[in-house]
């Protein structure tokens, strides 16, 4: 077979992937991109009209969707700091206990709940924290501290916030943490073993050999989580619906309710776009600074 017919067969072979990829997935952006600058809402369903930018600027002018940035901020905050420095703390302590037997089983025990779909681990919690019969509740009572008991996703802002956080403690199970332990587990021993004679405390190894050796590992985990965590709106729809109010409304959960409970589909794909940017624009930033750290 020639290097040319070589090609073609490849090209051929490629074809169906590329042209479900961009039927599926670029048709769809470049669509949702489109109806953004559309009038188009349930009453008019059949005869949208131009809109210009009039949906971006009901937006920017709009106390609940800018407010809600803020709510997204504080999570992906948590996301990156507490989550991220838990699975990478879990990591390099099962990959401190080497091959052992505990060794493999906190490994399998991590790993379990990423076979559970996400709506089964998010009821659990919903139940954890049911003010009338949850186990959280219930608990504080049998420890007569009935004073702490509260509705934990109704009381106030700050609780519902911590209690979406406090999802999933204690925050060691996930792609990332496999990430984590394979980058751990791919660090030559001899370097541990080159800091350990010129005296270095096992604190100082960490922080200046295998945390330095890991940073591909945690610049990929960080894009992934900026990607995932703007994106992300399932744990506030399931466990708040947005609230108390709009306490723990973040963007893609406002961007579902005007879509598909309020109707306004030329909104909805405009908060679909302007999160693409940003999640855009804080991966480009997130890449250039790690790769400025190198």
């Amino acid at each position: 077979m020639s290097k040319k017919m070589r090609y073609m067969w490849l090209y051929a072979c490629l074809f169906p992937t590329f042209f479900f990829v961009g039927l599926f997935l670029l048709y769809p952006s470049i669509e949702a991109f489109r109806m953004s600058f559309l009038d188009w809402n349930m009453t008019n369903y059949l005869n949208p009209t131009f809109a210009g930018l009039d949906n971006y600027v009901e937006l920017l002018q709009d106390p609940i969707f800018r407010s809600s940035f803020i709510i997204l901020l504080a999570f992906l905050l948590w996301n990156i700091i507490i989550l991220q420095g838990a699975s990478i703390l879990g990591a390099y302590l099962i990959n401190y206990l080497g091959n052992t037997g505990l060794a493999g089983f906190f490994k399998v025990s991590f790993t379990i709940p990423m076979v559970l779909p996400g709506m089964v681990t998010t009821m659990f919690w919903l139940f954890f924290y049911e003010p009338g019969n949850g186990m959280l509740n219930h608990t504080l009572g049998l420890l007569g501290l009935e004073n702490w008991q509260r509705i934990w996703l109704g009381d106030s802002q700050l609780t519902a916030m911590l209690s979406i956080m406090m999802k999933g403690f204690p925050w060691v199970s996930g792609l990332g943490f496999l990430i984590y332990l394979a980058g751990f587990q791919n660090i030559d021993e001899s370097l541990r073993e080159a800091a350990r004679i010129d005296g270095a405390s096992a604190w100082k190894i960490f922080w200046t050999v295998d945390l330095q050796l890991i940073l591909p590992q945690i610049r990929l985990t960080t894009v992934l989580v900026l990607i995932g965590g703007t994106q992300q709106f399932s744990d506030q729809l399931i466990m708040t619906k947005g609230g108390p109010g709009y306490d723990t409304m973040v963007p893609g959960l406002y961007m579902f309710n005007n879509a598909f409970t309020y109707g306004k589909l030329g909104t909805g794909s405009a908060i679909g776009v302007i999160l693409f940017v940003i999640t855009l624009g804080l991966t480009l930033l997130n890449m250039k600074f790690m790769r400025e750290k190198r």
